[in-house]
């Protein structure tokens, strides 16, 4: 992407960022990608084998309205998962609802996390073992087991 189309540097924040609830979490691909973790090492969106470290850990966001905001830790903290522009990346802050999910709980711990915006009827994905938006949730490929660290 040409720095020219990639938006400003500007975060936005809740008028009480208090309230916002945090939790550090890890997220584990389900279905044949089972062992494998959603991460931000390296200042990329991949999946790596096991929890490596910090890299495979986020900050859940609670954010008004039902969203959340999956927040980078260690080396790539500041930045958030991003499916702006109808790809995965990691922005710098929340720039709109191109950071923001709806996190939908499919019980015992598993979710899966569907976008908002221009994005709107995709869902995150590790199906085909590589990270991408899928058009819905079709089944395990979209989900992943949420885990409080």
């Amino acid at each position: 992407m040409a720095e020219s189309e990639k938006p400003k540097n500007r975060v936005r924040t809740s008028k009480n960022q208090n309230s916002n609830i945090m939790s550090r979490i890890t997220l584990e691909a389900l279905g044949k990608e089972t062992g494998k973790y959603l991460s931000h090492a390296n200042d990329d969106v991949w999946l790596q084998t096991g929890v490596q470290g910090e890299g495979e850990v986020f900050v859940l966001e609670q954010l008004p309205g039902g969203r959340v905001a999956l927040a980078c830790t260690s080396k790539e903290a500041g930045k958030y998962l991003s499916h702006a522009f109808d790809k995965l990346w990691l922005q710098d802050g929340i720039q709109g609802e191109g950071e923001e999910w709806i996190m939908k709980d499919h019980g015992n711990g598993n979710v899966s996390f569907n976008c908002l915006g221009k994005e709107t009827g995709k869902t995150l994905s590790h199906a085909f073992d590589k990270m991408w938006l899928q058009d819905g949730y079709q089944g395990e490929g979209e989900l992943w087991a949420k885990r409080n660290v």
